[in-house]
């Protein structure tokens, strides 16, 4: 049974996520033009100014006149967090349902997604002193030791969480902590929406090499510069400047790595991020797969009749 067949009531909302460097923004646009939907973004670092060419943001010609929701929406000296984007996302469907149209988020951070999907209660407990304690914990004693915490009190959801995701991991000793439960016991809510999620992959040889690709193409087209001038207005450690593609840079222009091993580690943590993505996709959402890679006319012609099924 399909959700579509278990919640016939809810608002119907199709997401494509999966791998960076995949073709997601593209087939959103696609589907978009054929099932008269428009396209609200579901990528944590998109949503800032000024940062196009690392993001790999859409472009204007490439939305091809489908209207985008949450790109370009702060700048990127101001946090920006998981509930603060659920809550904006949430709008746009109301109003792009409330004229006659389909939502589509697009986007491959996952978390994002199934926040969305699930209405996860992720405002609850904003400014408890466990949060406050973790937080300080984090700023002493880094990422490492406190995902060593989480997996000494909860290895299953420590094996979900990369240790880079601080938020998450504050997010789930926070939980564990205030609750005295475990975070990966908690009880999976009832999805919000009638979600359909489209999950775009291909062989993994050539993900890795269309990756390496993109970011020959990202330095091309000025990614250091870009860099330079998001720093000329956000602090070092701003969340944004986490983003793969920027953090990278800071040794470079420090004096302490060469543009060459500056452009092999981009590459290496993007990598290894299209993994981590492959891995939360494939565990947390009910994903449909599909390659518009190396099998473009098969892929899309998946992706229409799935989309078209479910719609009806």
């Amino acid at each position: 049974m399909t959700e579509s067949e278990q919640n016939p009531l809810k608002t119907q909302v199709l997401m494509i996520g999966g791998p960076t460097a995949t073709g997601k923004s593209a087939l959103g646009v696609r589907l978009a033009q054929q099932f008269n939907g428009e396209v609200i973004n579901g990528d944590a670092f998109q949503i800032y100014r000024g940062m196009d060419i690392g993001t790999a943001k859409v472009t204007p010609e490439e939305m091809a006149g489908v209207p985008h929701h949450l790109i370009d929406i702060v700048a990127p000296g101001e946090p920006f967090s998981a509930a603060q984007f659920q809550k904006r996302a949430e709008a746009a469907i109301a109003d792009i349902k409330g004229r006659g149209k389909l939502p589509i988020i697009v986007g491959g951070t996952g978390f994002y997604l199934n926040a969305l999907r699930l209405a996860l209660p992720l405002g609850e407990h904003a400014e408890s002193p466990a949060r406050s304690k973790w937080q300080q914990a984090l700023a002493d004693r880094g990422e490492d030791w406190l995902w060593a915490q989480l997996n000494a009190q909860d290895p299953e959801a420590a094996r979900k969480i990369p240790v880079g995701n601080s938020r998450r991991l504050i997010r789930a000793l926070e939980v564990i902590e205030i609750t005295g439960h475990k975070f990966s016991a908690q009880v999976i809510p009832d999805p919000a929406f009638d979600a359909l999620v489209l999950g775009l992959t291909t062989d993994r040889a050539v993900l890795y090499a269309r990756i390496d690709q993109r970011v020959d193409q990202m330095v091309a087209e000025g990614l250091e510069a870009e860099v330079r001038r998001v720093l000329q207005t956000t602090a070092p450690d701003a969340q944004a400047l986490k983003a793969i593609g920027y953090k990278e840079w800071l040794p470079y222009f420090a004096g302490a790595a060469s543009l060459a091993d500056t452009i092999a580690l981009i590459k290496k943590n993007s990598r290894h991020y299209a993994k981590r993505q492959l891995t939360y996709f494939r565990h947390q959402l009910p994903t449909h797969w599909l390659d518009v890679i190396t099998e473009p006319e098969r892929g899309l012609q998946e992706a229409n009749t799935l989309v078209a099924n479910w719609l009806s």
